[in-house]
Protein backbone atom coordinates (compact mmCIF):
# COMPACT_ATOMS: atom_id res chain seq x y z
CA UNK A 1 0.00 0.00 0.00
CA UNK A 2 1.46 3.26 -0.76
CA UNK A 3 2.08 5.65 1.93
CA UNK A 4 -0.27 8.31 2.80
CA UNK A 5 2.17 11.02 4.39
CA UNK A 6 1.40 14.20 3.20
CA UNK A 7 4.99 15.02 1.29
CA UNK A 8 4.32 18.52 2.51
CA UNK A 9 5.21 17.87 5.78
CA UNK A 10 8.64 16.28 4.89
CA UNK A 11 9.97 18.93 3.13
CA UNK A 12 10.92 22.54 4.52
CA UNK A 13 9.71 25.96 3.89
CA UNK A 14 10.29 27.75 0.76
CA UNK A 15 11.15 24.32 -0.94
CA UNK A 16 11.21 24.11 -4.44
CA UNK A 17 12.33 21.35 -6.79
CA UNK A 18 15.23 21.67 -9.23
CA UNK A 19 16.17 25.34 -8.16
CA UNK A 20 18.77 26.74 -6.50
CA UNK A 21 17.01 28.34 -3.61
CA UNK A 22 15.30 25.21 -3.71
CA UNK A 23 18.63 23.17 -3.29
CA UNK A 24 19.73 25.70 -0.25
CA UNK A 25 16.40 25.57 1.47
CA UNK A 26 16.44 21.58 1.87
CA UNK A 27 20.21 22.30 2.65
CA UNK A 28 19.43 24.89 4.84
CA UNK A 29 16.29 22.11 6.81
CA UNK A 30 18.58 19.39 6.65
CA UNK A 31 21.44 20.76 8.64
CA UNK A 32 18.56 22.14 11.38
CA UNK A 33 17.75 18.34 11.68
CA UNK A 34 21.61 17.72 12.23
CA UNK A 35 22.37 16.35 8.99
CA UNK A 36 25.71 18.30 9.24
CA UNK A 37 27.70 16.27 6.93
CA UNK A 38 26.16 16.49 2.63
CA UNK A 39 27.41 13.18 0.45
CA UNK A 40 27.83 14.74 -2.79
CA UNK A 41 27.57 12.53 -6.00
CA UNK A 42 32.12 11.33 -5.85
CA UNK A 43 34.00 10.48 -2.79
CA UNK A 44 35.38 13.15 -1.63
CA UNK A 45 39.00 13.36 0.78
CA UNK A 46 37.87 16.17 3.71
CA UNK A 47 41.33 15.72 4.74
CA UNK A 48 42.58 17.11 1.61
CA UNK A 49 43.06 20.86 1.29
CA UNK A 50 42.26 20.95 -2.71
CA UNK A 51 39.96 19.02 -4.53
CA UNK A 52 39.22 15.28 -3.82
CA UNK A 53 41.06 12.86 -6.21
CA UNK A 54 38.07 11.95 -7.99
CA UNK A 55 37.11 14.90 -8.83
CA UNK A 56 34.76 17.75 -7.98
CA UNK A 57 31.14 16.79 -8.27
CA UNK A 58 29.30 18.69 -10.75
CA UNK A 59 26.77 21.20 -9.67
CA UNK A 60 24.21 23.39 -11.20
CA UNK A 61 24.33 25.62 -7.62
CA UNK A 62 25.70 29.17 -8.29
CA UNK A 63 29.18 29.90 -6.28
CA UNK A 64 27.21 32.19 -3.90
CA UNK A 65 24.69 29.91 -3.17
CA UNK A 66 27.19 26.85 -2.23
CA UNK A 67 29.06 29.18 -0.03
CA UNK A 68 25.97 30.29 1.66
CA UNK A 69 25.08 25.96 1.53
CA UNK A 70 28.42 25.53 3.61
CA UNK A 71 28.01 28.45 5.70
CA UNK A 72 24.75 27.46 7.08
CA UNK A 73 25.88 23.28 7.41
CA UNK A 74 28.88 25.27 9.10
CA UNK A 75 27.00 26.45 11.70
CA UNK A 76 25.32 23.83 12.86
CA UNK A 77 28.06 21.15 12.53
CA UNK A 78 29.59 19.75 15.47
CA UNK A 79 33.13 21.57 16.31
CA UNK A 80 35.93 19.63 14.42
CA UNK A 81 38.83 20.37 16.37
CA UNK A 82 42.09 19.52 16.49
CA UNK A 83 43.92 16.89 19.44
CA UNK A 84 43.42 18.05 22.46
CA UNK A 85 45.88 20.79 23.54
CA UNK A 86 48.65 18.99 25.86
CA UNK A 87 49.31 22.01 27.87
CA UNK A 88 45.51 23.13 27.92
CA UNK A 89 44.61 19.88 29.57
CA UNK A 90 47.23 20.03 31.96
CA UNK A 91 46.09 22.88 33.44
CA UNK A 92 43.27 21.34 33.20
CA UNK A 93 44.31 19.23 35.47
CA UNK A 94 46.26 21.27 37.94
CA UNK A 95 43.67 23.40 38.52
CA UNK A 96 40.49 21.01 38.96
CA UNK A 97 42.68 19.27 41.54
CA UNK A 98 43.85 22.18 43.42
CA UNK A 99 40.08 23.17 44.15
CA UNK A 100 39.03 22.21 47.60
CA UNK A 101 35.34 22.76 47.61
CA UNK A 102 32.77 23.32 44.62
CA UNK A 103 33.47 27.55 45.29
CA UNK A 104 37.06 27.37 44.55
CA UNK A 105 36.12 24.43 41.67
CA UNK A 106 33.45 27.15 40.19
CA UNK A 107 35.97 29.76 40.34
CA UNK A 108 38.61 27.53 38.86
CA UNK A 109 36.29 26.90 35.80
CA UNK A 110 35.21 30.05 35.26
CA UNK A 111 39.12 31.33 35.15
CA UNK A 112 40.10 28.76 32.49
CA UNK A 113 40.64 29.55 29.23
CA UNK A 114 41.33 26.36 27.64
CA UNK A 115 38.91 26.88 25.47
CA UNK A 116 36.87 29.96 23.47
CA UNK A 117 33.52 28.78 24.75
CA UNK A 118 33.10 31.09 27.34
CA UNK A 119 33.21 34.37 25.05
CA UNK A 120 30.21 33.47 23.19
CA UNK A 121 27.72 32.59 26.63
CA UNK A 122 26.05 34.70 28.78
CA UNK A 123 27.08 32.88 31.91
CA UNK A 124 29.07 29.94 33.25
CA UNK A 125 26.37 27.17 34.09
CA UNK A 126 27.53 25.07 37.39
CA UNK A 127 25.34 22.94 39.32
CA UNK A 128 21.56 23.33 40.74
CA UNK A 129 19.90 21.16 42.87
CA UNK A 130 21.05 19.71 46.25
CA UNK A 131 24.76 19.16 46.63
CA UNK A 132 24.15 16.42 49.90
CA UNK A 133 21.91 14.39 47.63
CA UNK A 134 23.01 10.87 46.88
CA UNK A 135 22.07 11.13 42.94
CA UNK A 136 24.24 13.21 40.94
CA UNK A 137 22.65 14.04 37.28
CA UNK A 138 25.24 14.68 34.06
CA UNK A 139 23.53 16.02 31.15
CA UNK A 140 25.26 17.55 27.90
CA UNK A 141 25.84 21.31 27.88
CA UNK A 142 23.62 24.33 28.77
CA UNK A 143 21.50 25.74 25.77
CA UNK A 144 19.84 29.20 25.31
CA UNK A 145 17.94 29.29 28.10
CA UNK A 146 20.28 27.86 30.57
CA UNK A 147 22.84 30.04 30.00
CA UNK A 148 20.28 32.63 30.46
CA UNK A 149 19.67 31.31 33.85
CA UNK A 150 22.94 30.32 34.39
CA UNK A 151 21.47 27.38 35.70
CA UNK A 152 21.12 23.41 34.15
CA UNK A 153 18.37 21.98 32.41
CA UNK A 154 15.18 24.86 32.82
CA UNK A 155 14.38 24.93 29.16
CA UNK A 156 11.64 22.94 28.04
CA UNK A 157 13.96 19.62 28.39
CA UNK A 158 14.55 20.82 31.76
CA UNK A 159 10.87 20.96 32.62
CA UNK A 160 10.62 17.35 31.23
CA UNK A 161 13.41 16.09 33.65
CA UNK A 162 11.37 17.99 36.44
CA UNK A 163 8.17 15.82 35.81
CA UNK A 164 10.60 12.57 35.21
CA UNK A 165 12.10 13.19 38.57
CA UNK A 166 8.58 14.01 40.04
CA UNK A 167 7.25 10.56 39.16
CA UNK A 168 9.81 8.94 40.53
CA UNK A 169 9.34 10.51 44.00
CA UNK A 170 12.39 13.19 43.19
CA UNK A 171 12.64 16.71 42.73
CA UNK A 172 15.62 19.31 43.10
CA UNK A 173 16.20 19.76 46.48
CA UNK A 174 16.88 15.64 45.98
CA UNK A 175 19.47 15.20 43.14
CA UNK A 176 22.10 17.59 42.17
CA UNK A 177 22.59 18.37 38.37
CA UNK A 178 25.45 19.28 36.32
CA UNK A 179 26.86 19.34 32.73
CA UNK A 180 29.67 17.93 30.58
CA UNK A 181 30.48 21.66 29.85
CA UNK A 182 29.54 24.43 32.00
CA UNK A 183 29.49 27.43 29.23
CA UNK A 184 27.13 27.10 25.89
CA UNK A 185 28.54 25.47 22.53
CA UNK A 186 27.61 27.85 19.65
CA UNK A 187 23.92 27.07 17.99
CA UNK A 188 23.59 24.62 20.75
CA UNK A 189 25.56 22.01 18.97
CA UNK A 190 27.07 19.28 20.53
CA UNK A 191 30.38 19.59 22.38
CA UNK A 192 33.17 18.92 20.41
CA UNK A 193 35.79 15.55 22.23
CA UNK A 194 38.06 18.68 22.39
CA UNK A 195 35.75 20.90 24.57
CA UNK A 196 34.44 17.78 26.60
CA UNK A 197 38.10 16.22 26.73
CA UNK A 198 39.50 19.35 28.34
CA UNK A 199 36.08 20.21 31.28
CA UNK A 200 36.37 16.09 32.18
CA UNK A 201 39.16 16.53 34.94
CA UNK A 202 36.60 19.31 36.77
CA UNK A 203 33.99 17.21 36.17
CA UNK A 204 35.44 14.51 37.70
CA UNK A 205 36.50 16.78 40.44
CA UNK A 206 33.21 18.20 40.33
CA UNK A 207 32.01 14.63 41.16
CA UNK A 208 34.63 13.81 43.92
CA UNK A 209 33.93 16.84 45.98
CA UNK A 210 30.01 15.75 45.81
CA UNK A 211 30.30 12.47 46.53
CA UNK A 212 27.04 10.96 45.60
CA UNK A 213 26.07 7.59 45.82
CA UNK A 214 24.90 7.27 42.50
CA UNK A 215 25.75 9.19 38.87
CA UNK A 216 22.93 9.11 36.06
CA UNK A 217 24.64 10.11 33.04
CA UNK A 218 21.76 12.02 30.85
CA UNK A 219 22.45 11.59 27.31
CA UNK A 220 25.17 9.77 24.71
CA UNK A 221 27.81 13.00 25.41
CA UNK A 222 26.95 12.51 29.06
CA UNK A 223 27.73 8.57 29.21
CA UNK A 224 30.56 8.42 26.49
CA UNK A 225 33.06 10.53 28.57
CA UNK A 226 32.36 9.70 31.97
CA UNK A 227 32.18 5.57 30.94
CA UNK A 228 35.30 6.17 28.39
CA UNK A 229 33.18 4.44 25.69
CA UNK A 230 31.74 4.32 21.88
CA UNK A 231 28.92 2.45 22.36
CA UNK A 232 25.95 4.59 21.67
CA UNK A 233 23.24 5.50 24.32
CA UNK A 234 20.29 2.98 23.16
CA UNK A 235 22.78 -0.41 23.61
CA UNK A 236 23.97 1.25 26.85
CA UNK A 237 21.37 2.75 28.81
CA UNK A 238 19.87 0.78 31.85
CA UNK A 239 23.03 -0.56 32.44
CA UNK A 240 24.98 -0.28 35.58
CA UNK A 241 28.87 0.65 35.71
CA UNK A 242 31.12 1.41 37.96
CA UNK A 243 32.65 5.03 37.85
CA UNK A 244 36.27 5.57 39.45
CA UNK A 245 36.19 8.79 40.75
CA UNK A 246 39.72 9.54 42.79
CA UNK A 247 39.49 5.38 43.95
CA UNK A 248 35.94 6.14 45.04
CA UNK A 249 33.94 3.45 42.95
CA UNK A 250 30.36 4.81 42.31
CA UNK A 251 27.65 2.84 40.78
CA UNK A 252 26.67 4.58 37.53
CA UNK A 253 23.89 4.06 34.71
CA UNK A 254 22.97 6.46 31.45
CA UNK A 255 19.64 7.30 30.50
CA UNK A 256 18.32 9.18 27.33
CA UNK A 257 18.60 12.88 27.36
CA UNK A 258 15.33 14.55 28.38
CA UNK A 259 15.73 16.59 24.89
CA UNK A 260 15.42 13.67 23.21
CA UNK A 261 12.64 12.67 24.50
CA UNK A 262 10.84 15.57 23.59
CA UNK A 263 11.89 14.32 19.82
CA UNK A 264 11.11 11.09 20.68
CA UNK A 265 8.38 10.33 23.25
CA UNK A 266 8.53 6.45 22.79
CA UNK A 267 11.76 6.48 24.31
CA UNK A 268 10.27 7.97 27.80
CA UNK A 269 9.07 4.12 28.82
CA UNK A 270 12.86 3.31 29.07
CA UNK A 271 13.65 6.23 31.00
CA UNK A 272 10.92 4.78 33.36
CA UNK A 273 12.62 1.86 33.66
CA UNK A 274 15.61 3.19 34.18
CA UNK A 275 14.56 5.60 36.68
CA UNK A 276 13.02 3.12 38.86
CA UNK A 277 16.54 0.83 38.94
CA UNK A 278 17.80 4.13 40.27
CA UNK A 279 15.49 4.30 42.93
CA UNK A 280 15.66 0.89 44.14
CA UNK A 281 19.59 0.90 43.80
CA UNK A 282 19.29 3.90 46.23
CA UNK A 283 16.61 2.32 48.31
CA UNK A 284 19.25 -0.75 48.80
CA UNK A 285 22.22 1.44 49.46
CA UNK A 286 19.60 3.39 52.39
CA UNK A 287 18.88 -0.13 53.97
CA UNK A 288 23.04 -1.10 53.86
CA UNK A 289 23.29 2.50 56.07
CA UNK A 290 20.98 1.25 58.42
Amino acid sequence: MADSTDTRELTPPGFAMGDAAGALAMLEWLASLGAADPVLETPQCWLADGPSAQGDAPSSVPEAQQAAIAASVKRTAPSKEPATDSGSLAEAQRAAAAAQSLAELREAMARFDGTNLKAGARNLVFADGNSQAPLMLVGEAPGRDEDLAGLPFVGASGQLLDRILAAAGLDRTKVYITNVLPWRPPDNREPSLTEAALFLPFLKRHIALVRPRIVLALGATSMRHLFDTTEGITRMRGKWQELLIEDNAIPAMATFHPAALLRNALNKRFVWRDMLEVSARLGMLDQKDH
